[in-house]
């Protein structure tokens, strides 16, 4: 069975050699009960530990049922000391932080017997030495006797074939020397017992055998052995210690030691709490400039336009260069002069219908690039509104009732007609909805969201509250009041307003009817005219329109002071998709869809191709003028050909008496000709007509009519391609992705020629960058901070980590001694470090959670900003424990290695 042969041990010491063992040779029965008797310090202890394999022998062999160990590596030793060896010390060497019942189940553990199994035959081990009843007791609740019992029950449960019993009463009286003496005789009976002793008397009592040993050499055996068959049926496998059971020898360890653990972990929080502060305020701060930014982005998408400039371009100065001048004269620097100079070529016409094209082919990609966004695409409609007031009046929403008489300036009748201030498209999902962009920010309070072509809703400030202005010129109050109101305003006096209360049920169903350019439109003959002039003729055309009314009222969340919303009322786009079909479906549009060549307003070309077409279009165009076209036709006259005026004047004078606008030297004054002077303007033109002067007819055509094109005549009769927007508004909810949407663009025109190319102005771009790099700078700042708490957070978990390894010796010699291999001693005190880890993240974050309370009380004390806060994102805690068990494990290696290369022998004798 177990066999030494020849076997030596020799301790060096620097250049001193001393010999435990000296070519000893012996052989043991399977059972027997074997007392090696000798002097202190003749190699007894020595050899009882080459036996259980916690020594090795400098030469020699050792043979384990016929295997010799010369080849064993230490996860072979580690085997046979678990399966093959029970030991029982003098001194027992229980783990005084584990309860009885678990000091013996440790070496079934590391047999990989299961838990239930594993209880069951620790219990019934116990039973066998008495202390069934004791099993939750700590060892220090025990007596000498009880606790050298339970070192036995451990010696037995694993059921070995050899039990080492080192001095096993040394400490004992005779008593329960005695009663220990006669367990082991009836442990002999089945399995081999070997024990050191002092005691001559216990030898002859007890023993079948006895071995006495003097300066390392056997000396003299009562009943020597000589082993004649030889087997090798010893097959050694790979054990190792549960991680539960690691976690478990290391957390009782520490709750032994609660107050220094406690202090160990905060000390070791403190890191955690100062970077989990700093990571709290500015996550506050975070999300309070992100919901800053989504508000604020809602009100400035990207926009692309038919037209556009690089402001970038244009204001960014260029990087300085570093120029040598040769002498100390001051020199001039071009660069304002060269970019006024490249003002005229940065205005650039966008093609957005391939634009258009490439956003709805690559969705997918978008998507993913730049996550949630809305793209919205508006068309010039320039379709008229009107509604009636609750005194029946008709008006035009778009405010031109109450500011004709108001601003009577001509500049303010020659500027181009606008889109309708008071109503906006609204921004929707690609299912129809409308987008969260504007249901985030507005909530419905009286109806609902609209949904169809002839649904509106209106909107209200967060005192559900609409300027004045808007609520006469949306018809929600009569006309005639507003006007008063003006007048007074005009000649300076005082206006006392009260705010006016409107019941929601007199809004909801409110109707309007759109009205396109091209129904102000009547054939005439082989031409079109226009009645807008003719009110009886408008009055029919607005009670034929398409009618919308509103189906909800939507107010605004919160109090700031971002525009979500352009327009007190907003439509869908299916309001957009209705008109343009309408549009097409008229007569004058499709007139001018079979004629690309000849202006159906007129039957003349577009392009003259001679004088005396030039002559018959400027005719044509005095003979009909509007009046917008009159205002402009006469303020011409007057400024460019003043003789004509004056003539004009003088033959008026003549023949009617009447009085044409004054002249000043030639130059007619601004704020003269008004819209009240149109008949006088009309006599203008007739004079013109009259006199039939062909250069003046050529000047007429060409300031007013060589721009007129088959295109811009669809333009103006609301015809609009849904290929062709005139805008694209995309948005985003942070600077980030708005710089993914420009990236996108650049990628749009790597390939496209520089006509092709897409060009945008990025004002809010312009403004953020220098915020943005200084979020950076304290980004890089804090990450330092970090960087250093955590090293020292490190240091610190590593020195307790060694000086808990310094306390702990002795149990990683009984551990060792009933298996354990190294990579298990490593395993239990890397467990350590993880206890303590997890313990500090634990008490970092929620320290953390407790101070963020005070602290965003503070924030919003000094702010007044009621919604920013400091607050620890749940997934921050998560990464912070996770870093802080990480940390500590990195700390934990090196003295977790030490612990692992302590010898056994010398870790048992640790006190």
């Amino acid at each position: 069975m177990l066999e030494l042969k020849n076997i030596s041990k020799i301790y060096k010491t620097g250049d001193f050699e001393q010999v435990a063992l000296d070519d000893v040779s012996i052989a043991f029965r399977e059972n027997e009960f074997v007392s090696i008797l000798g002097q202190s310090g003749g190699g007894k202890t020595t050899l009882l530990n080459i036996i259980g394999g916690l020594d090795h022998y400098t030469s020699g062999d050792l043979l384990i049922d016929g295997k010799s160990t010369k080849d064993f590596t230490d996860n072979d030793w580690d085997y046979y000391r678990n399966v093959s060896i029970g030991f029982v010390f003098q001194s027992y060497n229980l783990i005084s932080h584990q309860s009885i019942l678990s000091n013996v189940e440790l070496a079934l553990t590391l047999s990989g017997v299961s838990k239930d199994n594993r209880r069951k035959r620790a219990v019934e081990a116990l039973e066998k030495v008495g202390l069934k009843d004791h099993i939750k007791k700590k060892p220090a609740e025990l007596s000498g006797g009880q606790m050298q019992r339970v070192a036995i029950a451990r010696a037995l449960v694993n059921n070995p074939e050899i039990v080492l019993a080192d001095e096993p009463t040394g400490a004992l009286d005779s008593e329960t020397s005695k009663q220990i003496m006669d367990l082991l005789k009836e442990i002999a009976k089945d399995r081999l017992v070997i024990m050191v002793t002092h005691n001559p008397d216990l030898a002859k009592s007890y023993s079948n055998r006895i071995i006495n040993i003097k300066d390392g050499q056997i000396i003299g055996d009562s009943n020597p052995y000589k082993i004649e068959e030889k087997s090798n049926k010893f097959s050694p496998k790979r054990i190792k210690l549960a991680l539960p059971t690691a976690i478990s020898l290391s957390f009782n360890n520490l709750l032994t030691k609660k107050a220094r653990t406690l202090l160990t972990a905060f000390a070791g929080s403190i890191g955690i709490i100062g970077i989990a502060l700093i990571l709290s305020i500015s996550t506050g701060a975070n999300d309070f400039i992100e919901d800053s930014q989504r508000k604020a982005l809602k009100s400035y998408p990207i926009q692309i336009k038919k037209e556009s400039i690089n402001i970038s371009e244009m204001i960014t100065p260029p990087k300085t260069e570093e120029k040598n001048h040769k002498d100390d004269k001051i020199y001039t620097n071009n660069f304002v002069i060269d970019r006024r100079s490249d003002f005229a070529s940065n205005v650039r016409e966008n093609n957005l219908t391939p634009f258009k094209n490439f956003i709805e082919e690559n969705k997918g990609e978008l998507e993913e690039n730049i996550g949630p966004h809305f793209i919205s695409y508006i068309y010039d409609m320039n379709f008229d509104i009107f509604t009636k007031d609750p005194a029946d009046e008709l008006i035009n929403t778009n405010g031109e009732d109450f500011e004709e008489n108001r601003q009577p300036e001509i500049a303010k009748f020659l500027a181009p007609s606008q889109d309708n201030k008071n109503f906006s498209q609204l921004i929707t999902s690609p299912d129809g909805n409308i987008s969260p962009i504007i249901s985030d920010e507005y909530e419905i309070i009286e109806g609902k969201w609209p949904e169809k072509a002839d649904e509106l809703v209106l909107f209200t400030d967060y005192n559900n509250e609409i300027l004045t202005s808007a609520i006469y010129e949306l018809g929600f109050l009569p006309g005639k009041d507003y006007k008063e109101i003006l007048a007074k305003l005009d000649n300076n006096e005082k206006v006392d307003l009260d705010q006016v209360g409107i019941d929601p049920s007199s809004i909801i169903g409110h109707e309007y009817k759109i009205v396109s350019p091209a129904d102000y439109y009547e054939k005439s003959g082989d031409s079109f005219i226009n009645v807008k002039d003719d009110q009886v003729k408008v009055d029919e055309i607005v009670k034929n329109a398409f009618t919308a009314k509103i189906v909800g009222i939507a107010k605004r969340k919160t109090n700031d002071d971002n525009q979500v919303v352009s327009a007190p009322i907003g439509f869908t786009d299916g309001l957009t998709d209705e008109m343009i079909g309408h549009a097409n479906d008229t007569e004058i549009v499709k007139a001018q869809l079979e004629n690309k060549d000849k202006n159906v307003l007129n039957n003349l070309p577009f392009r003259a191709k001679n004088d005396k077409e030039k002559e018959d279009a400027a005719r044509y165009f005095l003979e009909n003028l509007n009046e917008k076209d009159s205002l402009s036709f006469s303020t011409w006259i007057v400024r460019k050909k003043p003789q004509i005026a004056e003539e004009a004047q003088k033959k008026a004078e003549q023949m009617q008496g009447a009085q044409m606008p004054p002249m000043a030297n030639g130059q007619m004054k601004d704020n003269d000709l008004t819209k009240e002077d149109l008949p006088k303007q009309n006599q203008l033109a007739q004079y013109v007509l009259d006199e039939n002067k062909p250069e003046t007819l050529k000047d007429i055509y060409e300031e007013f009519l060589s721009g007129n094109s088959y295109r811009k005549n669809l333009e103006a009769l609301g015809v609009v391609s849904k290929d062709a927007p005139s805008e694209i508004d995309i948005y985003v909810e942070n600077f980030e992705n708005r710089e993914n949407i420009k990236n996108i663009i650049d990628g749009y025109n790597m390939d496209k020629d520089s006509k092709e190319e897409i060009t945008y102005t990025d004002f809010i771009g312009l403004i953020t960058k220098s915020v943005t790099d200084i979020i950076n700078a304290i980004s890089y700042i804090l990450i330092a901070f970090v960087g250093v708490s955590l090293i020292v957070s490190s240091i610190m978990i590593g020195i307790i980590t060694y000086i808990s390894v310094l306390e702990r010796t002795k149990e990683i010699g009984i551990l060792r001694s009933i298996g354990a291999s190294k990579s298990d001693i490593r395993k239990v005190f890397m467990s350590e470090t993880f206890i303590i880890g997890l313990l500090s993240g634990i008490i970092g974050v929620g320290v953390t959670m407790l101070v963020n309370i005070p602290i965003t009380n503070l924030i919003r004390n000094l702010t007044g900003v009621s919604d920013i806060a400091s607050k620890l994102p749940y997934g921050a805690a998560g990464i912070l424990l996770l870093i802080s068990v990480v940390l500590t494990l990195i700390a934990g290696i090196i003295p977790s290695s030490m612990a692992a290369k302590k010898d056994p022998v010398e870790a048992l004798r640790e006190e």
